[in-house]
Formats: structure tokens, C-alpha cells, sequence
């Protein structure tokens, strides 16, 4: 192995100074950020504060040449190697089998009862306004194969989470040239906590999907560059496929032929002008179709706002909270409960963690760092426009589950750099991938108490509809305390009617009092100035007892309601 080199011209000071001095630039920008909005806990966070040391030392880096790195690599058995990923990928989510549904699972389930054939499904604006055909026909399947129930959804994800961990393996052994360093990329992205709502929270399907249908277009397109022909045209008949795929699967896919041209900007082999103009081509092929039936169906309505704010523009919080959250996945409420000591000792192995990671980067060639770095801005290009990022580990991380795979990538570079023995990176890429796969059922825990909870509430309230007397059959049941999240999950946001309708297996006439404004609900202090009519009720869940209680009926021989002020009675 020969000894590390730096290019003419950058002396070990210079560089030190460079990094420093980039590191510097970053940290006073993210104070300027927090001192605008310091409640923003996307934009400034220990993992966005942290990154600036890192982002400063791949700057560094790509100004002063590389370190030799190691050319050995591994002869596993293939087959091995397919079973012990798979294996991986499904062994941590082994208790999301019993999480159930939460939140928006009820009103997908419901409205997919209520449509007919698929076609119909996919046609469906089920998701706020959002056009995801492929999503919502995985709802309306399981209505009809397992009817609704949560553990049909939940396996599907874990084997959706297992297609997409086989990918990484297939699409990184090319693009590392390691069998090696894929496979560790592919066992932490197997077990990696943050994507632990991607999996388990049934919606995410979504993710899961654009996810798996991206990665196969750009499998294809590797096919494509390297194979020889007839091999070589029916890869290429795959990329287009597969990436409108993707895009009916979610819109996020929009950014996936930004990443292929990313790939054939910094990776070998280069392709040729023709294969070039070929790839951009086929790419742009399934966009117009796809806008033109997104517009049939969607029309103007977007889902989401575009917060694009000056921060939120120029300043790259998104990408860089998913780079912390991912290289520090500390969910501080857990280990709160656990012991306080617990959360400064896990910051303080993945701060090791993160150590190691910098020492790393000179050994990973300068163009391939920069693309696994433009990979996780590129993908995050969606998130950062939409959103400010992430809200925690549990709630919002979903987003980041096909924008961090740069950093898996990165991860089995540098192993692969290193050297197999345990010495080398043998010990850190097993200590990482077993911690994370630690890590990764106890975040499932909050999940499956929430699921617990979901289904005592929506035992209750079914019980309370199914014992009202038929004469009062269509008179409004108001329901209030409901809870709307618990242990930082979702249980019954905006959904509860429809979960009791589906679980009648009618329209029950439910309205939510809620403090928090959501579709169809009605506020407290409104629902105070409300007589109720004969037949009508206002219950509520009792968290300590774990019962449904009667609140207030309506009276037999009163008729009149009073408005609620400001406005008429729109019962």
C-alpha cells in the first residue's frame, strides 16, 4: 500500500486552516439562523451545529487529494449474502407486525373500502390532494386480500423495506466496486433506526415504493452503461419504467434523474455523449405523461404549501438535519425514560462514530465523495422545498429514508478503503450495524403502545355506536380528549369517524371536539355554546380509567341549539 499523498500545493497547515475556516463560516451562519427563529429545531440542532465540522472536512478534502486506499475485497457466497441482508432487514421490525393502524391509516383504509374496481382506487385523492395510484392501490388491495387489517399493511412494508435493502446491496456493489463495503452500506441501511417510520407507519408505503422503483431504474441504467447488447436495450426499456414507477408511487421520485446525471457526471465509467443524451432522454419521457394525469385528477390543489422562506432556500437545513439525525439517531425521549445518563453516553458513542467518519474521507475518491454527498442533497431537494425537514426521530423521519442513502453508501466506501480485517473497519462496521440494530426495535416500542391505545379507544367508541338505540342511529355522537398523539406517535389525528365507520362497518355520524384544527373537528370552547338534540351525546375517553364515558345527552323534549358565536349552526 502506498504511502498517503496530498496534491501540490496544499500543505497539512493549509488544509487544517481551510477546514477550520469553513467550519468557522458554517457555525456563525447557524447562529445568525437560530438568533432569526431560535424555535426552529430543524434548521438549528446539535446534529445541524455538528455537521458544519463535518461538511467543512469534506470541503477540505475535495481541495487536497486522497489517501491510498486498500484493494482487497471479500468472496462471499452470494446466496449468503442475500439471505444475511434479508435477514437483517426483517428481524428489527419483527414487532411492527403488531403496531396496527394509527392516524392516517384509518380515513386510507376507509376510503379505499368505499371505492370499487383499482382503477377507482388509483383515481382516489386520498392523500390531501397528493396523486400517489400506486400507494393507494396497495391500500385498496389489502382491503379486499386481508380486509384492513394492520398486520397485512405492516408485512408488506417489512418486505418492501427488505426489496429496497437488496438494492442498496445490488446498485452500491457497483457503484463502490466492493462486494465488501455494499454489503455493510446494505446492513445499516437495513437496521438504521431513522427509518424506523418509514417502515413501521403504514402511509409511508409511499416512501418504501418511489424508493424501491428509484433504485431499480438506476440499477437499469448501470445495465445500460456497462452491458453488452441485447442486455444492454431491455436495461434501458427498464429506466423509464421503473422511474414512472417510482413517480406514481410518490412525487418526490421527481429528483431521481437528477441523481442518474449526477452518476454519470462523477462516476465510472463515463458514459458517451450518445448514452448521455439517451439517459436524459428516457428519463423525461414518463413526465409529461405522469403531469398530465396528475392534473386530470389532482388539478391546481396542491397538497402542501411551499414554505419557501429566505433560510429554508439558501440555507441547507434540510439535508444537513438528515445527515445529524442519521449519524446521531438519539431519540432523547426514550432514553429520558431509560436513564438522562443514558442520552450523553449514546451522543458520545455516536460522536466517536462521527469521528471516525471524518479520518475516513480522504480515503474515499474525491469524485465518488462528492456524489454520496449530492446524493443526500439532491434527494432531499423535495423535503427542503416542501417542509424545513424533520420534526424527531419518530415523527417526519420517514422523508429521510431515500435521501440518506449516500451516507450508507459512503460508510461501505470507507470500510471498503480501510481494509476487511476487524482491526481496520471489521469492528466499527459490526459496532455500527449492531447498535443500529438495537436501537431499532426499542424505537419500534413507542409504535406499538400507541397501537395498543388506538385500539382500546377505537374498541370503546365502536361499542358506544353499536349500543345506541336504532332511533337514534343518525344522531351525531361528538367525541372529545381524544388522544391524538402519544409516546410522539399519531394515533387519532383527523381519522377517528372513519375509523368507526370502518370497524361498523357503516357511516357513523361522528364529529371530534378537539383543541387542535383538523378536518371536520369542532372546538371546545364552540362546542360549549351547542344544546344538543334529542339523540345526540357528547362523550369522551378517559385516559386513566380506559373507558369511554358519557359526557352530556341530548334533551328528549328540546329541539333548539344556539349558534356557536360568530357564526350559524352548520349541523
Amino acid at each position: 500500500m502506498s504511502a498517503p499523498h496530498v496534491q501540490a500545493g496544499w500543505t497539512p497547515a493549509q488544509r487544517r486552516t481551510f477546514a477550520v475556516a469553513v467550519a468557522v463560516i458554517l457555525a456563525i451562519t447557524v447562529y445568525v439562523r437560530r438568533m432569526v427563529d431560535p424555535l426552529d429545531r430543524v434548521a438549528w440542532s446539535y446534529q445541524v451545529l455538528g455537521l458544519c465540522l463535518v461538511v467543512a472536512c469534506i470541503a477540505g478534502r475535495a481541495l487536497i487529494g486522497r489517501s491510498a486506499r486498500n484493494t482487497d475485497d471479500v468472496r462471499w457466497p452470494a446466496p449468503a449474502i442475500w439471505a444475511g441482508l434479508a435477514l437483517a432487514a426483517i428481524l428489527p421490525y419483527l414487532g411492527s407486525l403488531r403496531v396496527g393502524l394509527l392516524s392516517d391509516d384509518f380515513g386510507l383504509v376507509y376510503a379505499m373500502s368505499e371505492v370499487g374496481g383499482p382503477l377507482e382506487a388509483m383515481r382516489d385523492i386520498a392523500y390531501r390532494g397528493l396523486f400517489r395510484p400506486i400507494s393507494l392501490l396497495i391500500y385498496w388491495l389489502g382491503v379486499r386480500g386481508w380486509h384492513g387489517s394492520g398486520i397485512g399493511y405492516h408485512a408488506a412494508s417489512v418486505a418492501f423495506h427488505v426489496a429496497n435493502t437488496l438494492l442498496v446491496y445490488a446498485l452500491g456493489k457497483r457503484w463502490i466496486g466492493s462486494t465488501y463495503g455494499a454489503a455493510v452500506a446494505a446492513g445499516l441501511f437495513a437496521v438504521h433506526p431513522l427509518h424506523v417510520e418509514a417502515v413501521v407507519w403504514i402511509p409511508s408505503h409511499s416512501d418504501l415504493l418511489y424508493t424501491g422503483f428509484g433504485l431499480a431504474s438506476l440499477l437499469c441504467l448501470e445495465d445500460y452503461l456497462t452491458a453488452p447488447p441485447p442486455r444492454r436495450w431491455f436495461a434501458l426499456a427498464g429506466v423509464p419504467l421503473f422511474f414512472a414507477a417510482a413517480l406514481f408511487g410518490k412525487e418526490a421520485a421527481i429528483v431521481v434523474p437528477a441523481l442518474a446525471l449526477l452518476r454519470l457526471a462523477l462516476l465510472p465509467p463515463k458514459p458517451s455523449p450518445t448514452q448521455a443524451a439517451v439517459t436524459t432522454a428516457v428519463y423525461a419521457l414518463p413526465v409529461i405523461p405522469y403531469l398530465g394525469a396528475y392534473m386530470s385528477v389532482v388539478g391546481t390543489d396542491r397538497g402542501y404549501d411551499l414554505p419557501l422562506t429566505f433560510w429554508n432556500t439558501v440555507f441547507p437545513s434540510t439535508p444537513l438535519a438528515m445527515m445529524g439525525d442519521f449519524l446521531f439517531p438519539v431519540q432523547r425521549m426514550l432514553f429520558g425514560q431509560a436513564a438522562p445518563w443514558l442520552w450523553w453516553l449514546a451522543l458520545l458513542v455516536m460522536g466517536a462514530g462521527a469521528f471516525w467518519w471524518t479520518r475516513g474521507l480522504t480515503l474515499v475518491p474525491g469524485k465518488r465523495l462528492w456524489f454520496w454527498i449530492g446524493t443526500v442533497f439532491v434527494l432531499a431537494i423535495p423535503v427542503w422545498v416542501y417542509s424545513a425537514g424533520s420534526s424527531g426521530i419518530l415523527e417526519n423521519s420517514r422523508r429521510a429514508y431515500f435521501p440518506t442513502l449516500g451516507l450508507v453508501w459512503l460508510f461501505g466506501d470507507m470500510c471498503a478503503a480501510r481494509g476487511l480485517s476487524l482491526r481496520k473497519s471489521g469492528a466499527v462496521a459490526a459496532a455500527a450495524i449492531l447498535l443500529a440494530g438495537l436501537l431499532t426495535p426499542w424505537y419500534i416500542l413507542p409504535w406499538m403502545r400507541a397501537g395498543r391505545l388506538a385500539q382500546k379507544v377505537l374498541s370503546a367508541g365502536t361499542a358506544f355506536v353499536q349500543e345506541r338505540p336504532p332511533s337514534d342511529a343518525n344522531a351525531t355522537i361528538y367525541v372529545s380528549r381524544l388522544p391524538e398523539m402519544a409516546y410522539g406517535v399519531p394515533v387519532f389525528r383527523n381519522c377517528f369517524p372513519q375509523a368507526i365507520s370502518f370497524a361498523v362497518g357503516r357511516t357513523a355520524p361522528i364529529r371530534v371536539v378537539t383543541d387542535t384544527p383538523s378536518p371536520g373537528s369542532i372546538h371546545p370552547e364552540e362546542m360549549a355554546h351547542w344544546a344538543l338534540r334529542p339523540g345526540e351525546s357528547l362523550i369522551a375517553w378517559n385516559a386513566k380509567t380506559g373507558e369511554m364515558e358519557t359526557v352530556r345527552v341530548g334533551a328528549r323534549h328540546s329541539l333548539t341549539r344556539t349558534a356557536p358565536p360568530g357564526g350559524a349552526d352548520d349541523h
